[in-house]
C-alpha cells in the first residue's frame, strides 16, 4: 500500500511539472513576441521623432502657438496640419495609429486620428504627456485613456533656442499591438484594463470601442475592441470555471508573466497573460490575453491515465517502472520544443531561437539569413506511397538539410513540408543563396526508400537581417512570402526578399 501511495504522488508530480514547464513556454514565448513588437515599435517612433524636431516649419509653428490666442491656434493648427497630413498617412501605413501633439501646459493642440476632427482641443489624460512635459525627457508604456488604449512613445519638442514648446505623443493601437503578437494558431486575444484606471466612458460613438467586466479577472475590464473573432464557439461558457479564476487570480497577484489550463471540447485551451506597464512604471495597469488550444496538454493527460493503470497493474516491477519516470522527465525538453518525426526544433522552439540570434546580432553587428523552405512535390509521394514512406521521406530531408549546413546554423521544422534555417553571422546576401542553392541540389537527389527511387524538390524564400528587416515577425513573413513567389515562378529554386526574379 505504502509503495503504491508514493508511486501514485510521483507520478502525479511528475506530470504536474511537465505541465508547468509547458505553460511556463507559453507564456516566455508570448514575452518574446511582446519584447520584440515593443523594441520594433520604439525604434520607428525615435526616426519619426527625429524627423519631426529637424521639421523648422513644424517647431516654428508650435513655438508661435503657446502664447497665440484661440483664432489665432485655429489657423496655426490648421497650417501644422495641412503640413504633416501627407506623412501621416505614410505613418498610418506603417502601423502608428495616431499622431497628438501638446502645448507645455498638457493640452491639445493637433491630433492626427481623424481628419475632420484633427483640431479637438482637450485635456490630457496620459500619463506619459504630463510626464515628459514635466521632465523633459521621453517616457513609454501601455496607457488606457479615452482616446484610445494602447503603447504611448511621447517626446519633448524645443526650439531653435533649446526652449520648451510642447511635445510629441507617437501611438499604437491595442489593436496593432495584439496583432503583432498573435498568429492564425490563436483562438482569441484582447487586452484587460485595470479599473483603477477609472477610464470605463470610453468614447464609443467615436472609436465603436467599450469596456466591460471581465469575467477572467476581478477589477478589470476587457477592452471589446480588441477581441480576435472566435465566430460561434460559445468559448467562454464553456471554460468560465471557479478553479480556473482561482488559478488566473493568482497569477495577476504575482504580477509577471504566466499561463493556466483549461478543458474544452476534449481539448485544453491555453490562457497565457503578459503584464503591461504604465508609462510611469508604477503597476502593472493591463494584461494582453491570448487563448491557444494545445494538443500536447491533452496527450499528457492521456498517458497520466496509461500510467495510473499501468502502475497498479505491475507494482511489483516498481523499480523498471521508476526508469522510466527518469527517462520521461529527460524527454521533457525534446516533448515541448523539438518535433517528434524529425528531431528538429519545433515551431515554438524556432521563435525562441531566433529571437535570441537576432539579439546576438544586434550586440555583435552581423548578419542574419532567415531560409523558409517548402518541398516541391512531396503531396504527390505521400498520396502515392502513403504516410509511412512520407515521414521516412521528411526526416531524409531533415538530414540532408542539416549536413548542408554550419554546426552554428538552426534548422527547425514548423509542420507538414515546411522547414526553416536561420544562418547567423553570414557575409551577404549572396552567400545565403549559395547555400540555399546547395540544399536544394542536395533535396533534388535520388531517395530510395522500399526499393522506391523517388524525388522531391524545394522552393526557397530568403530575407536578410538587418538589410529587409530589423523585427522578426517581418523577417518570417517576408520569407514565407519569397518561397510562394518560387513556387509560382516554377518551384525547385530560390527567391531572395525585393529581389523576385529566379535566382
Amino acid at each position: 500500500m505504502a509503495i503504491t501511495i508514493v508511486g501514485h504522488f510521483i507520478i502525479d508530480a511528475m506530470q504536474k511539472s511537465k505541465k508547468e514547464y509547458y505553460l511556463s513556454v507559453q507564456s516566455n514565448l508570448l514575452k518574446v513576441k511582446y519584447d520584440t513588437s515593443y523594441k520594433y515599435f520604439k525604434i520607428m517612433t525615435k526616426d519619426v521623432y527625429e524627423m519631426y524636431s529637424n521639421n523648422k516649419k513644424l517647431i516654428n509653428l508650435l513655438s508661435k502657438a503657446s502664447s497665440a490666442d484661440a483664432q489665432m491656434q485655429a489657423l496655426l493648427r490648421a497650417e501644422m496640419y495641412d503640413s504633416l497630413y501627407r506623412n501621416y498617412k505614410r505613418l498610418n501605413n506603417m502601423g502608428i495609429t495616431q499622431v497628438h501633439f501638446y502645448l507645455p501646459n498638457n493640452r491639445s493642440f493637433l491630433r492626427m486620428y481623424k481628419p475632420e476632427i484633427f483640431g479637438d482641443d482637450v485635456t490630457s489624460l496620459k500619463e506619459s504627456v504630463y510626464l515628459t512635459n514635466k521632465t523633459l525627457e521621453m517616457h513609454d508604456g501601455f496607457e488606457a485613456c479615452n482616446f484610445m488604449s494602447g503603447l504611448r512613445f511621447v517626446y519633448p519638442l524645443f526650439d531653435l533656442k533649446h526652449k520648451h514648446i510642447g511635445s510629441v505623443e507617437i501611438s499604437y493601437s491595442t489593436k496593432e499591438l495584439l496583432k503583432s503578437i498573435t498568429d492564425e494558431f490563436v483562438y482569441d486575444s484582447h487586452i484587460l484594463i485595470s479599473k483603477s484606471m477609472g477610464h470605463a466612458n470610453i468614447i464609443e460613438q467615436e472609436f465603436g470601442s467599450s469596456y466591460k467586466d471581465s469575467w477572467e479577472a476581478d477589477n478589470y475590464y476587457v477592452e471589446e475592441s480588441t477581441h480576435k473573432s472566435i465566430g460561434d464557439l460559445n468559448l467562454y461558457d464553456k471554460i468560465n470555471t471557479k478553479e480556473l479564476r482561482e488559478k488566473i487570480a493568482q497569477g495577476i497577484q504575482s504580477k509577471k508573466p504566466f499561463s493556466a489550463v483549461a478543458p474544452y471540447n476534449y481539448q485544453n485551451i491555453i490562457l497565457s497573460f503578459l503584464p503591461m506597464s504604465s508609462a510611469n512604471a508604477v503597476d502593472n495597469i493591463a494584461y494582453a490575453v491570448t487563448y491557444t488550444e494545445s494538443d500536447y496538454l491533452s496527450n499528457i493527460e492521456l498517458q497520466t491515465n496509461y500510467i495510473f493503470s499501468l502502475f497498479y497493474a505491475i507494482a511489483s516491477i516498481l523499480y523498471f517502472f521508476a526508469l522510466y519516470i527518469i527517462h520521461s522527465q529527460s524527454k521533457l525538453r525534446e516533448l515541448a520544443l523539438y518535433d517528434s518525426l524529425t528531431k528538429l526544433p519545433n515551431r515554438a522552439l524556432f521563435m525562441i531561437e531566433f529571437n535570441n540570434e537576432l539579439n546576438r546580432a544586434v550586440r555583435y553587428d552581423t548578419k542574419i539569413a532567415l531560409l523558409f523552405i517548402d518541398l516541391d512535390g512531396f503531396k504527390v509521394v505521400n498520396d502515392t506511397y502513403g504516410h509511412q514512406v512520407g515521414d521516412e521521406l521528411l526526416k531524409e530531408v531533415a538530414d540532408r538539410i542539416t549536413s548542408r549546413i554550419r554546426n552554428s546554423d538552426f534548422v527547425s521544422r514548423l509542420g507538414g513540408d515546411e522547414f526553416t534555417v536561420i544562418l547567423n553571422d553570414i557575409q551577404d546576401s549572396t552567400k545565403a543563396v549559395d547555400i540555399a542553392q546547395e540544399i536544394i541540389e542536395d533535396i533534388n537527389l535520388d531517395i530510395v526508400l522500399h526499393h522506391e527511387v523517388l524525388h522531391v524538390g524545394a522552393s526557397i524564400g530568403v530575407s536578410m537581417y538587418p538589410k529587409h528587416s530589423k523585427n522578426m515577425s517581418t523577417l518570417i513573413k517576408q520569407a514565407d512570402e519569397m518561397m510562394y513567389v518560387s513556387k509560382e515562378n516554377g518551384k525547385n529554386r530560390v527567391t531572395l526578399y525585393k529581389d523576385k526574379k529566379n535566382v
